[in-house]
């Protein structure tokens, strides 16, 4: 659980394992940083820790898991689940709102484009499920879309990875300087998720 928390230690320590976990659990409205995930991941293929088809493979891979698990939530479960669960991954009926309309803006290719939008992309899913996207133009476009999106972040940390070993020479405690930035970026996004989530609950209740 505490690797969980600490996303480039468990990268670290579980490769594609922890991509694809990671990729499940951001696709499935966990709050998750994708960004943080394949771009550290990227960096590590770059030290040749690991191979970047792969990291990018595994992260689209865990990423269509995670939205078919949400597609059969918001199909079977709808706003329900928002209801009972929601508060659990910080989702509110604001959150289901903006990504239902942006679903129905973009139409057919909504499912495409979500995938290449920060936080919409965690979302969109469950809007999918509920307005029953055929399964299989769901998982073409959120196959493609979530390629695009995971080779341009673990490419981003691919090609930042010569310049990163600039900058950090001769600091013998880089790597307890990187897991306290990771934690504390972390720990950041989910305050401000959950400043969000309360202001939203609040603004449902009135």
């Amino acid at each position: 659980m505490l690797a969980l928390l600490n996303f480039t230690h468990f990268v670290s320590s579980a490769g594609y394992t922890a991509v694809f976990v990671l990729s499940v659990l951001q696709s499935c409205c966990v709050p998750t940083s994708s960004e943080i995930t394949l771009g550290f991941a990227g960096y590590l293929a770059y030290k040749h820790q690991l191979n970047l088809a792969a990291v990018i493979a595994a992260g689209a891979g865990g990423e269509l898991v995670g939205a078919y698990i949400a597609w059969f939530v918001g199909r079977y479960g709808g706003r329900t689940f928002v209801d009972r669960y929601g508060r659990y991954v910080l989702l509110t009926h604001k959150d289901l709102d903006r990504a239902e309309a942006w679903y129905s803006r973009h139409e057919t290719w909504g499912v495409l484009f979500s995938r290449l939008v920060p936080v919409i992309r965690n979302f969109v899913a469950v809007p999918a499920g509920v307005a029953e996207v055929p399964l299989l133009r769901f998982g073409i476009l959120t196959a493609i879309g979530s390629l695009i999106w995971d080779g341009a972040m673990a490419g981003i940390g691919y090609g930042v990875g010569g310049s990163y070993d600039k900058v950090m020479k001769g600091f013998s405690y880089a790597g307890y300087l990187i897991a306290v930035l990771a934690v504390a970026a972390i720990a950041l996004a989910v305050w401000h998720r959950w400043q969000s989530f309360r202001v939203a609950s609040a603004e449902e209740q009135l």
